[in-house]
């Protein structure tokens, strides 16, 4: 047994040897993305950042020599300047885990078509052993277009001032939401949302690239139900995009399954929730499971509200981090 445990621990030792090999190599091409590719290895193997001395010897282990630590903070400083860390305490943080939208903002010194092949192997190579539990699979192409053709219309309706359009349509396809689904809340990488059909009713959902593209077309974390207001302009886009008669609402939403199968999207936490409206004021109080509040948000709003506000004034529930499919139905149109 002694033994056997001897081993186990020599295999992650060899792996993690042959991570940050991986770095290294690639830290002498592009000294800041070797920098950045270490505070993200760091944060990913041990849930925490780095602090800077830790990182400053690793940055010798890429310059080949001893450096002084002002050359690892004018690199830091950059990163910063990028977006791409966050420095607290004397510790790193790495603010944008997506390594497919960090890579291109770095140059190699080598030719393009070397760094298109070593961009390639250095993403499948940290997905793979940093993440090893996520299988690895290639979107398939029709998934992939219907992305970006959503993601190009609602574009569109934002340049034409249609921004709650663009918001219900993102709802009902790089979301889950069933056609009379209402998105409720969007806080850091979760969006939780309200379907009368199901139960329980109140369901969330973490997709970090969605909430970082969200933030690109122009929107903020909150209380996100004026989607509503273009429900019924986004039911012609839906039934044109995906032609399916009855079933273009499944398949919208099957896109949201879909990544979530390849790794892109993933359950949710759960929470206690509790719905308020009073003198034409939305108010939501997030909780915990043992009742401590977490957040409070709160919005002005004219006219009826929403379900589950419709025909009640306030409404307390359970959030459940897992979405609901009803497979009989489902599991045929959910394939691309």
């Amino acid at each position: 047994m002694r033994n056997d445990v001897r081993l186990s621990i020599d295999v992650r030792e060899r792996k993690k040897r042959s991570i940050l090999e991986e770095i290294i190599r690639f830290g002498r091409s592009n000294r800041q993305l070797g920098l950045y590719l270490f505070i993200y290895y760091w944060y990913a193997q041990h849930h925490e950042a780095v602090d800077f001395k830790r990182l400053w010897r690793f940055y010798n282990n890429i310059a080949n020599h001893v450096v002084h630590e002002n050359t690892v903070r004018k690199q830091l400083q950059l990163l910063q300047n990028k977006g791409l860390i966050e420095i607290r305490n004397n510790r790193i943080y790495p603010k944008v885990k997506d390594l497919e939208a960090v890579i291109d903002l770095f140059d190699f010194k080598r030719s393009r078509a070397g760094k298109r092949g070593a961009l390639k192997r250095l993403r499948r190579t940290l997905r793979l052993r940093l993440h090893p539990e996520s299988e690895q699979l290639e979107i398939p192409k029709p998934l992939e277009y219907y992305v970006r053709r959503v993601l190009s219309i609602a574009s569109g309706l934002i340049r034409e001032g249609k921004k709650w359009e663009a918001l219900d349509l993102i709802a009902h396809t790089l979301l889950p939401l069933r056609e009379n689904g209402v998105l409720w809340l969007w806080r850091k990488d979760e969006f939780i949302y309200y379907e009368p059909k199901t139960k329980p009713s109140v369901r969330c959902v973490r997709f970090r690239v969605l909430a970082e593209v969200l933030r690109k077309l122009g929107f903020e974390e909150g209380i996100m139900v004026d989607h509503v207001k273009g429900h019924k302009y986004v039911k012609d886009i839906i039934h044109k995009l995906f032609s399916k008669g009855n079933l273009s609402w499944p398949w919208s939403r099957s896109i949201f399954y879909s990544l979530k199968k390849y790794k892109l999207a993933d359950e949710g936490r759960n929470y206690i929730i509790e719905f308020f409206w009073r003198n034409n004021m939305l108010k939501l109080v997030l909780m915990d499971y043992y009742g401590n509040t977490l957040a409070i948000y709160e919005k002005e709003w004219q006219g009826s509200p929403p379900e589950p506000l419709t025909n009640k004034t306030c409404y307390k529930t359970v959030v459940v981090g897992k979405q609901h499919i009803y497979e009989p139905n489902e599991g045929n149109y959910f394939r691309w």
